[in-house]
């Protein structure tokens, strides 16, 4: 057990005595020159003495606490204390004494950027600064069932690929051709396509805290007025998450809406897949099992877009504009959507709808990993090893890999 003495009695003693590793430490005192404060019960069970006194003393460490510990350190020296044992808190430098001190100044941190970024989410969560006009998921769903639109999402990935810098995910590289297919996409006016941007703006307290303070995050700096350069003020837009209706949200409610619009969508009708090689959505659940039937096209699971018009050409070949396309190909999937779309095609970016519908059928409070699957998120690529794997390659019409 080390023996220490702290040197000041001040704002700073009460945060030095909170991190000292009272396992391994014990302190013994407090030194301070001023005589109001010595002997005085400040910190209970801790007594303060004098500096001067400290020559009688026996003990392993100096700990000061004072921020400007430069004119402390030389007393220390002047009264004869070796430099091995004087540790100054203030300064960056190991200790044996504290706790994870590095630990400490991460949380602190992330408490100072967390506090940061909702200060400057709240005038768009409040409704004091104007935001775009972002219309809910099931409004979403709902119009395409009337009218057989289709649908391109943006969120992040695209926006970060059109922005052309900050971060990407591991399944797509960056490309500069990509990020303006995606701003033309953006653009469109095509009565038939429905353009969904991710609901970053308003609405968070949906959300459980920790997505929304990812999301304020995501947010933060100049990611905000970039998005918001891009959008249109008196354009109506719609949800992008409406792909991701459940892992985010507090409770079931949304994810209980949504999913069974989307089976109602494509209740009856003939769907084509076209996924990564992972992906493989509907294996193992019921999301889809009301088509009438269903057809998958595999694509590359890890940038696609370099495949993109070897993918394009062969959904053109191989599939009737009867059919209902169903896209999860990360950043490609809004692009070829699109596409699609202007070649008479209903075509619909699902995203991970199918992850969030294992997870919704789980009950899972966080994203785990599925067997069998590929999560985007947790980087895993799993052998498909199930009961329906021959139904599975059955199915497949076209590899594109």
């Amino acid at each position: 057990m080390k023996q220490i003495y702290i040197w000041g009695a001040g704002y700073g003693a009460r945060q030095v005595i909170d991190e000292i590793d009272n396992t391994k430490t014990a302190i013994l005192g407090i030194l301070d020159h001023d005589k109001r404060k010595q002997g005085a019960d400040i910190f209970p069970g801790i007594p303060i003495i004098s500096p001067t006194e400290i020559s009688e003393k026996e003990f392993d460490y100096i700990l000061i606490s004072v921020k400007k510990y430069e004119s402390v350190e030389e007393e220390c020296t002047t009264l004869g204390i070796p430099a091995e044992k004087i540790i100054s808190y203030w300064k960056e430098e190991a200790s044996p004494i504290f706790k994870s001190r590095a630990k400490r100044i991460e949380t602190l941190n992330h408490e100072k950027n967390l506090f940061r970024n909702r200060l400057d989410s709240a005038p768009y969560e409040w409704g004091v600064k104007r935001s775009p006009q972002i219309r809910s998921g099931t409004e979403l769903l709902k119009k395409i069932l009337e009218d057989h639109s289709s649908l391109c999402r943006f969120g992040d990935g695209e926006f970060e690929m059109i922005r052309g810098k900050g971060r990407q995910p591991w399944f797509q590289k960056p490309d500069a051709a990509l990020g303006r297919r995606l701003r033309e996409v953006l653009l469109s006016e095509d009565e038939g396509i429905n353009i969904a941007i991710a609901q970053c703006f308003t609405g968070l307290e949906r959300y459980k805290e920790v997505s929304a303070d990812v999301t304020r995050e995501y947010m933060f700096g100049d990611t905000r007025k970039f998005i918001l350069g891009l959008l249109k003020e008196d354009r109506v837009y719609y949800d992008a998450c409406v792909t991701r209706p459940y892992i985010m949200y507090k409770d079931r409610k949304n994810a209980d809406e949504i999913f069974p619009l989307f089976k109602e969508i494509w209740d009856g009708r003939d769907i084509v897949l076209v996924e990564g090689e992972y992906s493989r959505a509907g294996i193992g659940n019921d999301l889809m099992t009301n088509a009438r039937s269903i057809s998958r096209i595999i694509c590359p699971s890890r940038n696609a877009w370099g495949k993109y018009d070897m993918i394009f050409h062969a959904i053109l070949k191989k599939v009737t504009d009867k059919s209902l396309l169903c896209i999860s190909l990360g950043q490609c999937a809004t692009v070829l959507a699109y596409d699609l779309a202007r070649e008479g095609f209903q075509a619909l970016d699902i995203g991970h709808l199918d992850n969030e519908y294992e997870w919704y059928l789980r009950g899972a409070e966080k994203q785990v990993e599925i067997p069998g699957k590929m999560v985007a998120e947790l980087l895993t690529e799993q052998r498909l090893e199930m009961a329906d794997e021959a139904e599975y390659r059955n199915q497949i019409i076209a590899k594109i890999l």
